[in-house]
């Protein structure tokens, strides 16, 4: 493969594929991945894990159009009666603990993503997933893998686009002429191959003494990473499915489930997104959360088949939550309060923490006891990312305290 192809199908792949420089330990089992779940456009918390029904036909102004007596409960989680709530719940809540009324304090898109998924209000911090994978796995070809949503990176690690997969197969079998028969037809001969592989070792070492700068250095490690014979890519081809679901949160949680196997990630976004229903919100909504709620439980059954679902953290949230009224159109505008949930490793399953009374408005909570208190403090999305910053492991590292500190909200016992 010359540069040139390379470049090109790096591009096409969204790859970034970096070559672990001599000493580093690239081949360290990860023991601890994350995937960060992103609803776009603006969740309905009151559709799902903060549920508000009327109580009669005659209310005038309800929250939902469910009653409050169709309310479900799974263990100590209660949900809104609508779509697959039941069936994901009831399976899910012993590892699922739901945080309700985070105030993202916008209602712009894009500001409450940041805020969601950055744990900042303003503008220059990292997506969360980014900085756990920047700090712990930077070594990594798939450190972080993204499908979109808030992936900034400050500067920490190359997010990866894996929308391609075909792409992505070039790149791990560059010599095949099918790369989807790699034992088929090839370019080289495996003994042409070996004597050229050979030669590019060379002429990588000669560049690597020549031009010493890290910069340089990554731009040469990104070039060779597609012409050694271990190519750390392969390892994705090799665990991904014979078969990819037809639908896109599917196809996404297959994918990085895949990575997290080839131990060549760390941490994936995940997005699916027509949350924003100004208009038609009940059926709408209900359509979308079921998609989301069945690709979380498709996520946590491939998990189980790859064997990392003990190794998973599973982050859901969304850019803010709606309206406790209907506008005009039977639909629902933006609303600052939402919710967060998490599952999995590290998380403290079958709890609620925080709420909202009947009109969607965040409760204050204790900030030992977490329970509610007028005088308390409201939850925000700084205090979820600082226990989860805990959870990660990385909340002392240098990056996290002084580049990126949270310095607006102290830390909240979420977690324990």
């Amino acid at each position: 493969m010359d540069r040139r192809a390379f470049i090109r199908w790096a591009g096409a792949a969204g790859l970034a594929v970096m070559l672990p420089r001599e000493g580093r330990a690239q081949d360290e089992a990860i023991d601890h991945f994350f995937v960060f779940v992103h609803a776009g456009g603006g969740w309905d918390p009151t559709m799902l894990c903060d549920p508000k029904g009327r109580r009669t036909e005659e209310d005038e102004d309800p929250v939902n159009t469910y009653f409050v007596d169709d309310i479900g409960e799974a263990g100590n989680l209660r949900y809104a009666p609508i779509g697959d709530n039941a069936a994901f719940f009831n399976k899910h809540f012993g590892k699922t603990l739901c945080i309700n009324g985070v105030d993202t304090q916008t209602n712009n898109h894009d500001s409450g993503t940041r805020h969601t998924w950055s744990g900042k209000l303003a503008e220059g911090y990292p997506a969360l997933a980014a900085l756990i994978a920047g700090v712990q796995s930077r070594s990594k070809p798939m450190a972080f893998i993204s499908n979109g949503g808030y992936d900034q990176t400050g500067g920490l690690v190359a997010p990866t686009r894996t929308g391609n997969i075909d792409a992505v197969n070039r790149i791990a079998w560059p010599n095949a002429i099918d790369a989807r028969r790699p034992d088929g037809e090839l370019y080289q001969s495996e003994a042409t191959l070996a004597r050229i592989q050979a030669a590019q070792e060379r002429r990588r070492g000669w560049l690597s003494q020549r031009f010493a700068l890290p910069k340089a250095q990554a731009t040469q490690d990104a070039l060779f990473a597609a012409r050694v014979g271990k190519n750390e890519v392969r390892r994705l081809a090799e665990f991904l499915p014979g078969e990819f679901a037809r639908e896109s949160l599917k196809r996404q949680a297959q994918v990085c489930c895949a990575a997290f196997r080839a131990n060549i990630a760390k941490t994936a976004n995940l997005v699916l997104g027509g949350f924003d229903t100004h208009g038609n919100h009940d059926a709408s909504h209900s359509g979308r959360m079921t998609e989301l709620l069945q690709g979380i439980d498709f996520l946590w059954d491939e998990a189980e088949r790859q064997g990392i679902a003990d190794k998973l953290t599973v982050v859901v949230g969304s850019d803010f939550g709606r309206t406790p009224s209907y506008n005009s159109g039977g639909g629902k505008d933006h609303w600052a309060i939402t919710s967060v949930m998490l599952m999995g490793k590290g998380v403290p399953g079958n709890r609620v923490i925080g709420g909202t009374d009947e009109r969607v408005r965040p409760w204050t909570v204790d900030p030992a006891s977490l329970s509610r208190s007028d005088s308390g403090v409201r939850i925000e999305p700084g205090h979820v990312h600082h226990a989860l910053r805990r959870l990660a492991g990385i909340d002392g590292d240098a990056a996290t305290q002084q580049l990126f500190p949270l310095l607006e909200v102290s830390p909240l016992p979420l977690l324990g």
